[in-house]
């Protein structure tokens, strides 16, 4: 890669400042950026939410070569920490890590929420008139998020259709 074109930087933001850097490096400076979210299902006054948030908090990727006028640009943009270095020198992100995260992001740069947990495995429900009941996921239900999970009870097997959420997972 040739200077001109530049390289990656992992820039680091004040807290919850990343939107803030976004809209002003690309309205003010116009350097190429990259700021990864992750999808995720949270619980909150007993309904899953749905949010975005940033995949690494309080970080974002900037393209840009050192000598350019981007680099003052990048550095004293409102809500900019500093660029990652050693020091005072900068140390540059290699493409191939910031192309592998690009490739498991959506439009957006949004990574899709996916659930860890695997049919077959031991859980433990964590919410809901269940709650503390131990079971075994059986398999994704017919709505998003939703899943069968197999609970012995009064000594037969139920299948209960729970939020993904609602779970956790018990190391054997």
């Amino acid at each position: 890669m040739s200077l001109a074109s530049g390289y990656w930087y992992a820039v680091q933001t004040k807290p919850r400042c990343e939107d803030q850097v976004v809209f002003w490096l690309q309205h003010r400076s116009r350097v190429p950026l990259f700021l990864p979210k992750l999808e995720s299902i949270r619980r909150w006054r007993r309904q899953s939410v749905r949010r975005v948030e940033a995949l690494f908090p309080s970080y974002l990727f900037v393209r840009m070569a050192i000598e350019s006028d981007q680099w003052n640009a990048v550095r004293w943009a409102p809500g900019v920490k500093r660029i990652v270095g050693s020091g005072d020198v900068p140390v540059p992100v290699p493409d191939e890590a910031v192309e592998l995260i690009k490739a498991r992001c959506q439009d957006g740069g949004v990574m899709p929420w996916k659930p860890q947990i695997r049919p077959g495995s031991q859980v433990r429900i964590v919410y809901g008139p269940f709650a503390g009941l131990v079971g075994v996921l059986d398999r994704q239900a017919s709505r998003a998020e939703r899943v069968c999970v197999l609970l012995n009870l009064l000594r037969t097997a139920a299948t209960v259709e729970i939020d993904i959420v609602d779970l956790e997972e018990i190391s054997a």
